[in-house]
């Protein structure tokens, strides 16, 4: 019950804003019917070593007669029957998630063919290519064990590779694509464990925004728990999916997702078990990472982008939807370009392509430049740090040292900076606090932690906030952002930076009275353009004062009063990458 309960809190501003907006009933995508040519077959079956099947739709091109093509395919948990062609959606219409969920960037459009987040049968048959849209075990009609984040299903999913590749309407080639979990299983299938062997038949690959560290970089971000997410995509998008007993979920996940961090409250080997060996990724990639979707896929994005192992990788960059920037035909159509390449030899203009597409935006609504970079993060990046004092962030930091305090139940603290020139800021940011935790008389208790929510806003020229997308469709929100609990905030040094901090998530460190520790906070990556008089504001708070429905931080453990040192000895500041003006004279 109180999963539910704790689903229904989370779902319910997004659930009322569908409802008086009337997207409940208009759905925000734009469906096309699908070429009556198309050879469509529905729960093929494709045999597993261990003797069960996973079900498949296999949907052909009409007009290529018995020659084979290269194949487009995806997997994932969701039960690619739910589609409007078979009349399995709400209404016959498109998923239910575009009843729901708010589309920033305009209204993705697609065939009724198209399941929820996968590729577009429509699009990739009408270009030559069959598709191949995969159930995972225990998932809908696939037999099998049910599982989320796992090695067993990246096994499995390259089981079901080597069989289309075998298949007589299969020409051998095989790239895959997908959004979100269908992102995620793509790394398992791709990040080959030491012993084992890719399909050869696996040429490329095109993850669409995927967290790629369960614990890392949803769960237990920055040592703080967030309870809303998980329990509203397994009580919305995953349960009803399992077509085993929960008992056989269960022996194999222990719980369900919410439950989790009750039993693994530490980023030991159960978390690392369904973290996929990024580095372990050798083919071609298109990466789809959005700086909007700050919540969930941002930043395990950029990660699998960052250490995948692949010397053919590229990275598209955007701050719209990740519905609506995946099924846009600028987008489509660059897809296009990268598997013409990679699964029919096309010798096209994609292959000398630069490897990063950059979207620089001042606004929600404004992109000021999409450019092309030759890696990331960007070489020319110049870090600066900006030192907190009273209310504002300096170049240098005060000599003498200073304090700023405010409740820990519902207080925060600002400070602000203003650019005297046109400044870019692309790249990632992080902040350093010198923090401290007092008791007051209205708790019994002497405080030992401190739980802080860490966000950078954009500035106008008169001191006003500016939003930007965010997760979820939330249109609201802030440039970056990041979180932090002083308990857990041991940092693992061989994969920490100066700009991108890791905590090890592995141990407990209260604090006693009087200690002044610092919390290095991680922000999410961000690609913004400030003209002359705009600024950022930096703010440290105790609660999830800028919040994206669904997501839900547990903050309740914040008593006494957050004591922010600065000054002297203790060096807060941001750190922000700054790009270089490029002289054209």
């Amino acid at each position: 019950m109180s999963g539910t309960l704790d689903t229904l809190m989370a779902a319910w501003p997004m659930l009322w804003r569908a409802i008086r907006s009337g997207q409940l009933f208009r759905p925000q995508c734009d469906l096309y019917p699908s070429d009556e040519s198309i050879v469509a077959e529905y729960d093929v079956r494709i045999p597993m070593p261990q003797g069960h099947y996973l079900t498949a739709n296999v949907f052909r091109p009409g007009n290529s007669g018995s020659s084979p093509n290269p194949t487009v395919m995806c997997a994932h948990p969701y039960d690619n029957r739910k589609i409007p062609a078979l009349k399995n959606t709400p209404f016959g219409g498109p998923p239910a998630q575009y009843r729901l969920i708010p589309q920033a960037g305009g209204h993705p459009r697609f065939s009724t063919l198209t399941s929820w987040e996968s590729p577009d049968p429509g699009f990739w048959t009408s270009a030559g290519y069959n598709v191949v849209n995969l159930n995972l075990p225990g998932f809908a009609n696939s037999g099998g064990t049910p599982t989320i984040f796992s090695e067993d299903q990246g096994q499995s999913f390259r089981e079901a590779i080597q069989w289309v590749s075998e298949q007589p309407w299969s020409d051998g080639n095989i790239g895959l694509c997908g959004v979100s979990f269908l992102c995620i299983s793509q790394y398992f299938a791709a990040a080959v464990p030491s012993g084992q062997t890719l399909p050869d038949a696996l040429k490329c690959m095109i993850p669409w925004e995927g967290v790629s560290d369960l614990y890392h970089d949803l769960v237990c971000r920055g040592g703080v728990a967030d309870t809303g997410f998980l329990n509203f995509w397994w009580h919305t998008e995953v349960k009803e999916c399992i077509n085993t007993p929960i008992e056989a979920y269960l022996d194999a996940e222990e719980a369900i997702p919410a439950e989790l961090l009750d039993r693994h409250p530490f980023y030991d080997h159960f978390w690392q078990s369904k973290v996929p060996a990024l580095d372990h990724i050798t083919i071609p990639m298109l990466v789809g990472a959005s700086f909007s979707d700050h919540e969930l896929h941002t930043t395990g994005t950029f990660r699998a982008y960052e250490k995948a192992s692949s010397n053919k990788k590229w990275l598209y960059t955007h701050r719209n939807g990740k519905w609506s920037e995946f099924y846009h035909p600028e987008c489509l159509a660059l897809q296009r370009r990268f598997m013409d390449h990679f699964l029919k030899g096309i010798e096209n203009e994609f292959a000398d392509s630069p490897y990063v597409r950059l979207e620089v935006r001042t606004d929600r609504d404004t992109i000021k430049e999409v450019r092309k970079e030759s890696s990331w993060p960007l070489p020319q990046t110049q870090y600066q740090s900006y030192f907190l004092a009273d209310n504002e962030l300096t170049l240098s930091a005060r000599s003498n040292e200073a304090v700023l305090s405010y409740p820990a139940d519902s207080g925060q603290a600002s400070f602000d900076r203003f650019f005297d020139a046109d400044t870019e800021l692309s790249g990632y940011m992080m902040a350093k606090i010198w923090i401290e935790v007092r008791p007051t008389s209205i708790h019994t208790g002497i405080p030992d932690d401190a739980i802080v929510c860490c966000y950078v806003e954009k500035l106008d020229k008169y001191g006003n906030p500016l939003r930007f997308n965010g997760s979820v469709g939330s249109q609201t929100d802030v440039l970056t952002r990041g979180y932090c609990r002083a308990s857990r905030r041991a940092l693992d040094p061989s994969l920490s930076t100066p700009w991108l901090p890791v905590i090890t998530g592995d141990r407990h460190q209260p604090l006693n009275p009087g200690d002044i520790v610092p919390l290095h906070i991680a922000l999410c990556p961000s690609s913004t353009y400030f003209e002359a008089g705009e600024g950022l504001r930096l703010t440290l708070s105790t609660n999830d004062t800028v919040h994206a429905p669904i997501f839900n931080k547990v903050t309740h453990d914040n008593i006494g009063r957050h004591v922010i040192h600065f000054g002297g000895q203790f060096d807060s500041y941001l750190l922000v990458p700054r790009i270089p003006a490029v002289d054209l004279s």
